[in-house]
């Protein structure tokens, strides 16, 4: 293990196991060495290790099953641009929706009709 000041060990070795996991030293669907195994490997505490491997699942790169250890996660397709672009599209009209409601709620007139024209006119 290489030292380097000022990053604490969990995130040395949550970045080594990511790299491990992007060059292809662990594909989707591997699992990871135990927490046992890791922590006398990296010559750190289990909880060290544990905490690592949170980051890791924060991430969406590692799941852990109780009693089986950690797999690498499989990765989804990159989105499109047009793809992320309907996302947004849909997750808009849906505010708008709950907004119109949190105005009806409060007796007064949604300015809709002005903002409808200016995203209809970005898109």
């Amino acid at each position: 293990m290489t030292k380097r000041p000022g990053r604490p060990r969990w995130q040395l070795l949550a970045d080594d196991l990511r790299q491990r996991v992007s060059s292809g030293d662990y594909s989707p669907g591997d699992q990871l060495p135990a927490k046992t195994s890791l922590a006398e490997q990296w010559e750190v505490s289990v909880n060290t290790v544990e905490r690592a491997l949170t980051e890791l699942r924060d991430e969406g790169l590692v799941e852990t099953f109780h009693g089986l250890g950690s797999f690498v996660r499989s990765q989804p397709e990159p989105a499109t641009a047009e793809d992320e672009l309907e996302e947004i599209r849909e997750r808009l009209a849906r505010l708008e929706t709950q907004m119109e409601e949190v105005y009806s709620n409060l007796v007064l007139n949604h300015p809709s009709a002005t903002s409808d024209t200016s995203i209809e006119e970005a898109g």
